[in-house]
């Protein structure tokens, strides 16, 4: 069966979070995000501990116990959803729990979280396809970032450098000849060694890191979209308009209007 979202839930604890000893199932899959703090599980008797920014997947079914933490409050969003078909793609979530340590996506993940709990809430037309869609966006970019971090002590220099590069020059006008100058390899060398270590080519990556960051000044700026487009390096809006609905599912305007 496909993917089915049952609900989204905004859970903040102003107090510390005590342990429970009652073993809780669920008939739906949980991806949790930890947003402040820190909380631990222990699910089928192993402890597992989600600090700030990490994501945890529960498969349904399995038996899960709250246990206390040192920190004072927590704040969480979890998404309770059904349907195998995300085992196909990702086998290592199959009946298991697992960490990813997300920090780094913490503000992509922070913005689409409560967006999406947004979307549930309001219940507007389409919302439970859009909140799908978003949902399956979050579990590709949490492998993705994960097998970046998988692959961060092996590959080479020179792709590092390259990326660190991108991410500090996004709204620059980059080319590929740009990026082969820095790191002295060809135009070829660079791409295909991207693409092998980060799934994407050189400039996919670039104009992923300029949505995302378009995302945030949506939702937190009162910028009109020309000049968030701009300030990312599109000026052309019809293409950064484009490129938006593309990445996203949606238009920079109805993004706005769905906060």
């Amino acid at each position: 069966m496909g993917m089915a979202i049952k609900n989204v839930i905004l859970l903040d604890f102003s107090e510390k979070w005590k342990a429970y000893n009652k073993i809780l199932t669920s008939p739906h899959h949980l991806l949790i995000f930890v947003e402040k703090g820190a909380c631990a599980y222990r699910i089928e008797g192993t402890p597992y501990v989600v600090e700030k920014g990490d994501v945890l997947f529960i498969a349904e079914g399995l038996g899960r116990q709250g246990e206390a933490v040192n920190e004072d409050a927590h704040t969480k969003y979890s998404i309770h959803f059904t349907g195998d078909d995300v085992f196909q793609h990702f086998p290592d979530l199959n009946h298991k729990a697992v960490v990813f340590k997300t920090a780094s996506l913490h503000s992509y993940l922070k913005q689409s979280y409560a967006h999406m709990y947004a979307i549930w809430a309001k219940k507007d037309m389409y919302f439970k396809p859009i909140c799908e869609y978003m949902l399956l966006e979050l579990i590709v970019r949490i492998h993705q970032e994960s097998m970046v971090q998988q692959s961060s002590s092996k590959q080479p220099s020179v792709v590092q450098q390259v990326r660190n590069y991108i991410t500090e020059y996004y709204r620059e006008p980059l080319s590929i000849k740009e990026l082969a100058q820095f790191a002295n390899r060809s135009e070829s060398h660079i791409i295909t060694s991207f693409r092998k270590h980060y799934n994407m080519a050189p400039l996919e990556y670039m104009h992923r890191i300029r949505i995302t960051k378009a995302e945030e000044l949506l939702l937190t700026t009162g910028a009109n979209i020309e000049k968030i487009a701009m300030e990312l390096g599109y000026y052309d809006a019809a293409h950064f308009n484009r490129l938006f609905k593309k990445l996203t599912g949606m238009s920079p305007s109805m993004y706005r209007k769905l906060q």
